[in-house]
Formats: C-alpha cells, structure tokens, sequence
C-alpha cells in the first residue's frame, strides 16, 4: 500500500485543487482513505495531527497543524473550497489543555473543545464533528469515501468459525456492545466459555499484550488455542469516526495472543491493509469472520 501511495505522490497533476480534507491520525487508515478517495475520482488533501499522523501521509498535498491550530485548520479549508472531511487514524495522547498553543481560532473555540475534550471517546468524536459543522463542514466516513474497506459478512480469511467458535463470538461480541454502552471500548477476547479480556483506553494491542502475560503466568492455557478477538462499533457511535479496524499488527498480535480467531461487526468495521492482513491470518491459521447481529443473536 505505501508503495501505490509513493507511485500516486510522483503523479498529482498541475492545478490539483483538492475536494476533500482527511484529518489524519496515527496508523495507516488515513492513507487508505486516499487511496480509496483518488480511485472514486476524489482530490484528498492530508492535513496531519503533529505528533499522531505517520510519514506515509505526505505522498499527499496536505500539511502538518498542532492541536492548538484550529484557525489555520479552517483558513486552509476556506482557502481551497473544502466543505467536507473525513476524520480517519488513531489518537495517542489527547492533548493537555492548558499546555496549548492555541492560535485565535482555537481561542474561539477553547469553551465548546472543553466541554466534550474531558468526556469519553464517543463524546469526544461527536464534539469534534459539531466543530467542523457548525463551520458548515460536513463530515463523511471513511465508509462512504472508501466502501471496499468495510469487513463484509462472512468468511474474510480461513474457514468459517466452528460452533464453539461461535459460541465465543457470541459472548465477547455481548461484551464489546455493554463496553460500548459506557463508552469504554470496543474489543474483547472470550476463550473456553468465557470472556477473558476487555478493552479499554490502553487499545486492542496492549489488551492483546495481556492475553500473552497470562499464559505465561499461567492463568490461560498455553495448548489447545480456541479464543477469538471480537470487535464492534459502540452503541450509539456515529458511524462516521472511530470504526473499529483491524490490520497485519493486529493478526501479528492475535497469533502471538494464541487465539483462534478474529470477528468484526460486518459493515460496521474496517479492515486495513487487506492483502497483507489476508496473507498472514492464512500464514498463522487464523480465521477473519464478519458477523451480523442476527447471525449470534445480538441486537446490533
């Protein structure tokens, strides 16, 4: 993927004028994302969270903004005539409010960013989203710029899950949507019957690291693997920011973790890197299954 966004960065045509901002996080959903906006006929512009966004962006026209630049933020969206953008890549450290530069447009709007910048991620995210509209800004998923990286229903790799494999689904499935109801997280892992690890502000990696300490304390069989990574979107989330997403780290981390299997919510969840994340789940024998509510008996 970085060598397609490397052969697009020695092709932007002269006159670019871009149509659409991506706010770019960490991780490599970003790039993705305009990848995916270039094959729709889309003109992405990469506007990059210092700090958060990878170098991988820059095979973009964009620029690089601290936290406390929101009115450089807009002053670029108005100079290009972008009204729409999409909010895409993972977030590490929220910023301190009190250790902000902020520039005038960021002053501005300092009362509204305090009110949701201390809540949970959700509370951040629909903030963020009243932000950009209140500029009359729209803001768009990276499902409608970008459809292919949604996780279908069904086989994505492996085999089909087994019904003991289901049974786990169903009840880490359970767990991530009453995760979800408190806007805590949107992972958990169930093995032998029972969930087994929850996922909270750490992330699915460090949550994933856990599993690993406890089979070597003992605490979870080191034999006979049948656990399953489930994640799903949160009760209420908009649609629009924060799908939960897997990748090669992640298939790297569930074999390591000595599970069985990954499940996403299909069409709910993303799936990044998609060959390469293929390729390995088949390497080290691990199933990627998009489940429906209906299909375990969830009530989505």
């Amino acid at each position: 993927m970085a060598r397609r966004a490397e052969q697009w960065a020695g092709n932007v045509p002269a006159g670019y004028a871009p149509d659409l901002a991506i706010i770019c996080g960490y991780g490599m959903l970003p790039v993705e994302i305009a990848l995916g906006a270039v094959e729709a006929g889309r003109r992405p512009y990469m506007v990059g969270i210092a700090g958060e966004a990878g170098e991988d962006i820059r095979a973009f026209p964009g620029e690089t903004l601290s936290w406390g630049q929101l009115g450089r933020l807009f002053d670029l969206l108005d100079s290009h005539g972008i009204r729409e953008v999409v909010l895409a890549g993972g977030i590490r450290q929220r910023p301190d409010v009190l250790q902000l530069k902020l520039d005038w447009g960021g002053v501005k709007a300092l009362p509204q960013a305090l009110i949701f910048m201390l809540g949970g991620d959700n509370t951040v995210l629909s903030g963020t989203i009243k932000l950009f509209e209140r500029r009359g800004i729209a803001v768009v998923g990276a499902h409608q710029i970008a459809p292919r990286l949604l996780a279908a229903a069904g086989a994505i790799a492996g085999r089909r899950p087994s019904r003991r494999d289901f049974d786990n689904i169903r009840l880490a499935y359970a767990a991530c949507k009453a995760l979800g109801n408190l806007d805590i997280g949107q992972a958990a892992v169930a093995e032998g019957g029972r969930v087994v690890a929850v996922e909270a502000a750490e992330g699915t990696d460090e949550m994933l690291a856990r599993i690993v300490r406890m089979r070597a304390a003992g605490r979870m069989p080191a034999q006979g693997r049948n656990g399953v990574l489930v994640k799903t979107m949160k009760p209420g989330q908009d649609i629009r920011a924060d799908l939960p997403a897997i990748g090669p780290l992640t298939v790297e981390a569930v074999a390591e973790a000595g599970l069985r299997g990954i499940a996403m919510e299909a069409e709910r969840s993303i799936v990044l890197e998609r060959a390469r994340t293929v390729e390995l789940a088949g390497r080290a024998g691990i199933y990627i299954y998009g489940v429906r509510a209906g299909e375990i008996g969830g009530d989505g």
